[in-house]
């Protein structure tokens, strides 16, 4: 077909396949187009901030500091013990003293004490557990080892700081803040996504992800909820309960820290010869690694706060402590062969009855 325009003449196609040929070029570069003004509107489309998610733990710290200074100040919490009026058996109790007592003023100079000692255990502990984890995310350290490092010695690590705080009875709700902001830590990192700190519902920042894979032994950030939180829960509860009054909650921390950490780390480089007939998952290295670090452990950090004044000393002799020590560790390391339930809280639980009956 032929048109004239101003005395020129061109060919104007009006087949189907020509207007189809033209439909298609059509899509093709609409289909370009989309693309590119999707990802020029998510690049002007604000992220969500992450500002609040890394600012969960300061602010738990914070308020916990804060509200614990407070009822210090305001007298709610007793400051150094008088005179233990309960009887014998009463007082004898984890903090079963406050049921019949006396104490002094909770003063300023022994508050301001004990919150400069809380705030340096919370940033020891950070950079403790940091230094165990980082080697694992650039494969220096295997997560299983990392996780026994901090096993073994992060609650003696935190007991050897314990004579920063003072004689008020009220310190061990400070020193308390401690474990409760690592518990809190564990639950972010073991609530959250499984290992990647960007998916979409994550409650927990990159540092609780990367704590939670440097503790587990799968590398899931769910495992954080097992036996890591349950070591936590345990140092609370003994921090709170006993502190420095007994050596109930020390004996108990330091079989279920060192003794168990230790056997693990040393059974499995020296126990593949010598398994336990009944438990092929423990060996006699890491039985004999368990009573030795127990015991080594619960006299070190006993003699430790007797030395500064922090704990009553014991009415035994040295080779009469040892030899209790010896019979609380060889029992618990027993426990410990027990193919069932969690040595997270079996060990120091049997611990803490045995201490309780041999030492008090």
């Amino acid at each position: 077909m032929t048109a004239i325009s101003s005395g020129t003449s061109f060919y104007v196609p009006r087949t189907e396949s020509a207007l189809s040929n033209i439909s298609k070029a059509t899509t093709k570069r609409c289909n370009r187009l989309q693309p590119r003004m999707t990802q020029s509107e998510d690049v002007d489309r604000p992220s969500p901030s992450p500002f609040n998610k890394k600012l969960i733990i300061p602010i738990a710290a914070l308020t916990s500091i804060s509200a614990t200074t407070i009822a210090a100040f305001t007298g709610r919490v007793p400051g150094p013990l008088m005179d233990a009026t309960a009887p014998p058996f009463l007082v004898n109790l984890p903090f079963g003293v406050l049921f019949s007592g006396s104490f002094e003023t909770y003063n300023p100079t022994l508050i301001y004490r004990d919150l400069a000692a809380t705030v340096f255990s919370i940033l020891a502990a950070i950079l403790f557990v940091k230094a165990c984890t980082y080697p694992v995310t650039v494969g220096k350290l295997e997560p299983r080892d990392s996780r026994k490092i901090i096993h073994t010695f992060s609650a003696p690590l935190f007991i050897l700081v314990w004579p920063l705080f003072s004689n008020a009875y009220g310190a061990r709700v400070f020193a308390s803040i401690v474990p409760l902001m690592n518990a809190f830590r564990l639950y972010l990192a073991g609530t959250g996504s499984s290992g990647d700190n960007t998916s979409e519902g994550s409650t927990s920042d990159g540092s609780e992800i990367e704590l939670a894979q440097a503790i587990s032994r799968s590398g899931n950030a769910e495992e954080a909820l097992g036996g890591p939180f349950v070591y936590v829960m345990v140092l609370l509860f003994f921090t709170f309960f006993c502190f420095t009054d007994s050596p109930v909650g020390i004996i108990s921390i330091a079989t279920m820290a060192v003794g168990d950490g230790l056997a693990d780390l040393l059974g499995r480089r020296f126990g593949s010869t010598n398994k336990w007939p009944f438990n092929k998952n423990k060996s006699v290295a890491g039985s004999i690694a368990f009573v030795s670090g127990a015991l080594a452990g619960s006299f070190g950090l006993i003699s430790w706060l007797t030395g500064f004044g922090v704990m009553d000393p014991l009415d035994l002799s040295t080779a009469d402590l040892v030899g209790r020590l010896l019979l609380i560790s060889v029992v618990c390391a027993a426990v410990e062969l027990i193919p069932a339930g969690d040595d997270n809280y079996s060990v120091p639980l049997s611990a803490a009855i045995l201490s309780s009956y041999l030492l008090t």
